[in-house]
């Protein structure tokens, strides 16, 4: 027996109550010859106009264009009337979106602004951003989504992603299908217990996968219907949440152990079950105790990655490389102290060792140049309780030690990378041994938000001399030291996992190697111009980001089928044509269904019509 889906709409007639009834209960039932989508059924990008709703073009984030439909458009689609008289372009409509913005005085007034735009016209928002990526960055990523994400059960509006709770054990392929696109390529997904430097936020974190993944479309032009956010929502040991009226999440304690892990295994086994094995699945702002060890189980059996390991270790290594054209040191000549040693610091740590592998040095020989510090001080073996297991392999036989400002003073490092989220943790002491120890101090101050830097880039230059190399997690303003101003640069993911995402995408790549980070912070380390290291930026200017990110997809996508790891076949014969292909138009596109002529038909001597015998 042949079944069709049916897809209740607004204008269905239904015969009887009976029917009527079935059809509230299940949503397969039999289709009737004429479709009807409700606007939040389009889905993919392709879309044929006449199959929505005249007003639905008007309430779709992907279709509606307001003041911009033509007059033709309106007439066609069944919306003229509903727009006022005016016409608008795209540009137009931006120049009336970055007043609106600019209005606004509060960065979270202004964050909240673009996410109803993105709500309201989805391309608009994406041109807006991706033209204005060094205003507007730091608006819909860090700082200020910090923020958000502080205030989220507050500014919640319009429901964006998953929510997918520890009660849903069992039920979450499920869940997954209630997703109206089929079409999802990459998911970002939390457990929010480690948001930025502002720790558990529960629930809250939601506005980390959903920034990141407007990040993806803005700099990458990877398509925002292939995007899915997803907090996994397992609890909280956040008091302040637990007793907050306006948490949004579950009042619980977080679930761990056991349960937790089971919890993690089902959510990656539905995901590729819905979605297919190559779907990338991102890790973002997991807590130390939990990053690591989910990383290393998952690598070898998904497309996956955790940004704040990997990530953060490729965008500091590329400032590393490119600060080589200024020290004249390379990587492998350096000593490297790092303040903190969680998952971002032995990201960088691991990343960095592999980088001076390749200058000739041993594995091991890199690792004894590299020291990290601790909230219990120097990691050493001495120390009680020694090392822990996930940094085992930078701890040192050496005495150990609290103090941090003897530490710099005794190990001499030439390199010191913050990732402890301690705000001013590099004290003006510390500054000043660093440019007693070497004539080219680098130091990254990568703790986000900007209240979490280890130092601020005006202590870094007043307390070297102006001699520093510096980079921070978050931006600061320009730099005035001796008659001069200094332009830092921002050691940010958005230069390295947008361009990853979208030539693994584009090339259907199974899995990710620590090595494809490797070649991305080299190809960005290259975009690194004279003019940027002589203002003392060691990363590009952020409005070049997109170019980055595509050169970065381009090589990626080079190594995918190098390395064997690309599903996307034939190889295309022009690469970086093809992943181009796989991006998004930032610009609106006619509304109006494709219509083409026909060649005329031959002449024929067409026969009378004849009486049907009666006999037949």
């Amino acid at each position: 027996m042949f079944m069709r889906t049916v897809r209740c709409c607004t204008n269905a007639i239904v015969p009887n109550r009976a029917l009527a009834y079935a059809l509230t209960k299940c949503p397969a039932f039999l289709e009737p010859p004429s479709q009807c989508r409700n606007y939040h059924e389009v889905t993919g990008d392709i879309i044929c106009p006449n199959m929505v709703r005249g007003i639905d073009h008007l309430r779709d984030p992907r279709l509606n264009k307001g003041l911009a439909f033509t007059l033709e458009e309106r007439q066609a689609l069944g919306i003229h009337g509903l727009l006022a008289a005016k016409f608008k372009t795209q540009e137009e409509q931006l120049d009336i979106c970055r007043i609106s913005v600019d209005r606004y005085e509060d960065n979270l007034n202004k964050y909240l602004y673009l996410v109803e735009l993105q709500d309201r016209n989805e391309k608009l928002f994406f041109r807006l951003l991706s033209e204005n990526v060094e205003k507007y960055l730091p608006i819909v990523y860090t700082p200020t989504v910090g923020l958000a994400c502080q205030r989220f059960g507050l500014i919640y509006r319009r429901p964006r992603g998953l929510f997918i709770t520890i009660n849903d054990k069992g039920h979450i392929f499920n869940i997954l299908k209630n997703w109206p696109e089929p079409d999802v390529r990459a998911i970002v997904f939390t457990d929010g217990e480690r948001i930025l430097g502002l720790g558990d936020l529960g629930a809250y974190g939601m506005g980390i996968p959903v920034g990141k993944l407007s990040l993806y479309t803005a700099l990458a032009g990877i398509k925002p219907h292939q995007c899915l956010p997803i907090t996994l929502d397992v609890g909280t040991d956040n008091q302040d949440l637990l007793e907050d009226p306006l948490y949004i999440g579950l009042r619980q304690k977080r679930v761990r152990g056991k349960e937790y892990d089971e919890f993690i295994d089902e959510f990656m086994e539905a995901c590729v079950q819905r979605y297919g094995q190559n779907t990338l699945l991102q890790f973002e702002d997991f807590a130390l105790i939990n990053a690591g060890r989910l990383l290393a189980k998952y690598r070898n059996k998904y497309c996956t990655f955790n940004d704040d390991i990997q990530g953060t270790a490729s965008v500091a290594v590329a400032g590393l490389m490119a600060a080589v054209r200024v020290t004249k040191r390379k990587l492998s000549e350096n000593i490297y102290l790092f303040l903190g040693a969680g998952s971002a610091a032995n990201g960088i740590a691991c990343l960095t060792v592999a980088a001076m592998v390749a200058e000739g040095l041993t594995e091991k020989q890199a690792q004894d140049r590299v020291y990290m510090f601790d909230v219990d001080g120097l990691l050493s073996t001495r120390r009680e309780g020694g090392v822990p297991p996930h940094a085992k392999n930078f701890g040192k036989d050496i005495e150990p030690e609290k103090d941090f400002e003897k530490c710099v003073a005794k190990i001499k490092p030439s390199c010191l990378i913050g990732c402890s989220t301690v705000g001013g943790a590099f004290t003006p002491n510390v500054l000043k041994q660093m440019a007693k120890n070497i004539d080219r101090p680098v130091i990254f101050a990568l703790s986000n938000p900007t209240s979490k830097a280890e130092c601020t880039a005006q202590a870094a230059y007043d307390h070297t001399e102006g001699r520093c190399i510096y980079a921070s997690g978050s931006p600061f303003p320009p730099v005035q030291y001796d008659g001069k101003e200094y332009h830092t640069g921002q050691g940010n993911n958005s230069y390295i996992f947008p361009g990853v995402a979208l030539g693994v995408i584009a090339t259907a790549t199974h899995h990710i190697p620590e090595t494809m980070f490797l070649t991305a912070a080299r190809t960005l380390a290259n975009y690194v111009s004279e003019n940027d290291l002589a203002i003392g930026r060691i990363y590009p200017s952020l409005a070049e980001v997109k170019e980055v990110s595509l050169a970065i997809a381009i090589e990626v996508a080079k190594m995918a089928y190098d390395e064997g790891l690309a599903s996307v076949y034939p190889e295309p014969k022009d690469l970086a044509k093809h992943v181009e292909n796989q991006m998004y138009n930032y610009y609106y596109e006619s509304s109006m269904p494709v219509v083409w002529d026909w060649k005329p038909e031959e002449k024929f001597n067409v026969r009378p019509i004849q009486p049907v015998p009666k006999n037949i």
